[in-house]
């Protein structure tokens, strides 16, 4: 099975469903279809009203989901010295950002038109650590296999420094990575009409109107193609599965660390093109 098989193409069994139905009533007379009768299928155009078609998403199911451990990230390093005979006290203030992460990629799933909308709720057990995730992720399209969100860290810290001595300190960020896997149902109901028209003149070829679950099922019974779609009391039902990641910052601190050997800090603004406060 390929990669497209694999991806339910919607519209595609929407059309199909449309020019099979054209081309049957064609053969029947008094059908009002003769002016069409010699119509090929790439002089066709196909608009397809989904108003009334509803999409419903299932709650994904997260399975092996594990946790491959803490990452400390440092973001930010600062050095104070104290040329004095007494401790002295530094302000550190800064504000700093970090990037979360979630990735995919999916096996099987669903397209309808250009987009292949996939919703995946965060999983408890990194929701319950409030890590600045949204409630949900959104992709789009089968080539958008990741979603970041930037949170903001503020730290506002006293640094006491002894006498004669340099102290630095390093804002840390401690990341998790979770791996996994999702499976997730999608429910698509209700009913579609197709308008064919005669490309050349836009001329009204013949509007097809059907319960969505009734062309899944004409479409299943002539492909054995989709084994990931079900029909049951007349709605559709179509899995989609595939891998998951999902990488945050969890917490921070300041890790403090006296210098043995004192650091010319002037060299190092001079090679930052910087001036030393």
């Amino acid at each position: 099975m390929t990669d497209v098989d694999k991806h339910v193409d919607v519209d595609a069994i929407l059309e199909a469903y449309a020019w099979k139905t054209f081309r049957d009533a064609v053969g029947i007379k008094k059908s009002g279809l003769d002016a069409f009768k010699h119509l090929e299928r790439e002089e066709a155009e196909f608009t397809i009203d989904r108003r009334r078609l509803v999409l419903i998403h299932g709650d994904p199911d997260y399975k092996s989901m594990q946790l491959s451990g803490a990452k400390p990230n440092t973001i930010f390093k600062s050095v104070f010295t104290n040329n004095t005979s007494q401790p002295q006290a530094y302000s550190l203030k800064t504000e700093r950002t970090s990037e979360s992460i979630v990735g995919v990629v999916r096996e099987q799933g669903f397209m309808i038109g250009a987009e292949a909308e996939l919703t995946l709720k965060t999983p408890c057990e990194i929701a319950e650590l409030k890590t600045g995730f949204k409630h949900e992720t959104h992709f789009n399209n089968l080539n958008e296999t990741t979603k970041s969100e930037i949170l903001s860290w503020s730290v506002d810290s006293n640094i006491m420094v002894p006498p004669g001595a340099q102290t630095e300190a390093a804002i840390v960020i401690e990341e998790l990575n979770y791996n996994g896997s999702y499976s997730l149902q999608s429910t698509l109901s209700g009913v579609v009409t197709i308008v064919i028209k005669r490309v050349k003149d836009g001329a009204l070829v013949l509007p097809v109107t059907a319960n969505i679950a009734t062309i899944f099922q004409d479409s299943m019974n002539s492909s054995k193609k989709f084994q990931h779609v079900a029909i049951e009391d007349r709605k559709v039902k179509i899995q989609s599965k595939g891998h998951c990641h999902f990488q945050f910052a969890m917490k921070q601190y300041v890790e403090l660390k006296e210098l043995s050997t004192p650091r010319d800090m002037s060299k190092e603004y001079q090679r930052m093109n910087l001036q030393g406060i």
